[in-house]
């Protein structure tokens, strides 16, 4: 069935996505955060190595209690090298052939010709995926292409494409007159087998530049601070402090009260900031052409999520390709807690530059009704953050939706949303 599917979603000439995005920074549905290549810009000949970041926040994701009751199917393909016009949609006819043998009547598993590909080796399910970039990506485009991007004062590169999709049930093909967007599989709930919509089925890609001499790195996140305080880094086994408590990640973390404010504009905030230095990050956008006689800085920004409760600011600029690095401790978000208790939440900072590098890490909180009725100095929410060495990275080019773009200069205060779910289980 699944081979079935791969065959008939890469038929396809176009994809359009579905509705828009809900809010940047609060995460109502299953929401992919981002996809992160250990090697952004993976050299000819070389294996891109990709993970995910996403997050299930969908109400089908919790039972009554607020149990976890799912576990999302992710889905990559890829086999997309050099597409015409170096654009996504340029994909599909190129996969729906290098897939048609999938479904081959009376040949299923059948080997490749010799010297074709195997198609196999571009599908993969789970948090990772690795996809070998064929040696000649850059040097089969046409010569004329190639002088085309030298006189315009670029770097001739090759470009492949990988997709991936995030199904809150399971992935099953569907007859063409009922594709949602004009892609045939859908994703359906395993119990009943209802069609799950974009609450619960998100479609992406990611594109991979190769040059022959350029590198780019992920950008180097050292830790993060709560509250002007080192946090996410003291291990439960120490011991937890005052006004915190052990964690799903064995990592002591914040209690803090839900707000009980008549108006949300009146919540207690709480400053949560990522820690990154400027030696490890700055590097030149050498692909691009000079700005002015000079190689301009590669962008860098944060961008902030939350399970739970509000984000003020859910994007800042950490380095600017003219006036370079404008980070400072300043910058980050404030998040304020739910209107309601939420038990264990989560604040994720991916950090993505503008030549596909990505990075991530997490603050995780505790959302406790035990501490609503405690007046906390200044009006602000403070809680005593672990300290100690920096905070590990977890899991963090930047994800796509299939028909957006990401938009690095977004600052925003979006309207609080408030939660009325039970607590629930630990993240995981």
């Amino acid at each position: 069935m699944l081979r079935r599917a791969l065959t008939l979603a890469l038929s396809l000439a176009a994809l359009s996505c579905g509705n828009a995005f809900e809010p940047q920074s609060s995460i109502q549905s299953l929401r992919i955060l981002g996809v992160r290549n250990e090697s952004p810009y993976t050299p000819p000949g070389e294996t891109a190595s990709l993970q995910i970041l996403y997050y299930d926040g969908s109400k089908r994701a919790f039972d009554a209690q607020g149990n976890r009751r799912r576990t999302p199917q992710v889905l990559w393909l890829g086999g997309c090298f050099s597409p015409p016009g170096d654009l996504y949609f340029g994909c599909f006819p190129i996969l729906a052939q290098l897939f048609s043998s999938l479904s081959a009547p009376g040949a299923p598993g059948a080997p490749p010709a010799p010297g074709a590909p195997n198609p196999l080796e571009f599908i993969g399910t789970g948090d990772t995926f690795k996809m070998k970039i064929p040696a000649d990506i850059i040097s089969r485009r046409p010569p004329e292409e190639i002088a085309a991007l030298q006189a315009e004062g670029n770097v001739p590169y090759g470009l492949s494409y990988v997709f991936y999709a995030v199904c809150g049930g399971t992935i099953q093909p569907v007859p063409q007159d009922q594709a949602t967007n004009g892609l045939p599989i859908g994703c359906f709930d395993p119990d009943t087998n209802e069609r799950l919509g974009d609450d619960d089925f998100v479609i992406g890609y990611s594109p991979i530049y190769s040059y022959d001499t350029i590198r780019n790195k992920n950008p180097v996140v050292t830790g993060l601070e709560f509250e002007g305080a080192p946090s996410m880094n003291q291990p439960c086994a120490a011991g937890c402090g005052d006004k915190t408590r052990c964690g799903s990640q064995g990592f002591c973390i914040p209690v803090v009260p839900h707000c009980t404010e008549r108006k949300a504009a009146d919540c207690p905030t709480f400053r949560i900031k990522p820690t990154l230095r400027r030696e490890d990050n700055i590097e030149k956008d050498e692909a691009s052409p000079p700005i002015d006689g000079r190689t301009p800085d590669e962008v860098i920004w944060a961008s902030f999520y939350a399970s739970d409760g509000t984000l003020i600011n859910d994007t800042v600029l950490i380095n600017d390709a003219n006036k370079g690095w404008v980070f400072d401790d300043s910058k980050g978000t404030e998040w304020s807690a739910p209107n309601a208790p939420a038990g264990e939440s989560r604040v994720w900072v991916v950090v993505r530059d503008n030549r596909g590098g990505t990075a991530w890490t997490w603050q995780d909180l505790f959302v406790d009704l035990a501490l609503t009725q405690q007046r906390l100095d200044g009006g602000r929410g403070r809680v005593e953050a672990a300290r100690g060495e920096g905070a590990q990275l977890r899991r963090g080019p930047g994800a796509e939706r299939l028909g957006d773009v990401l938009q690095h200069a977004a600052h925003g205060v979006h309207v609080v949303r408030e939660s009325r779910r039970r607590p629930r289980q630990p993240l995981r």
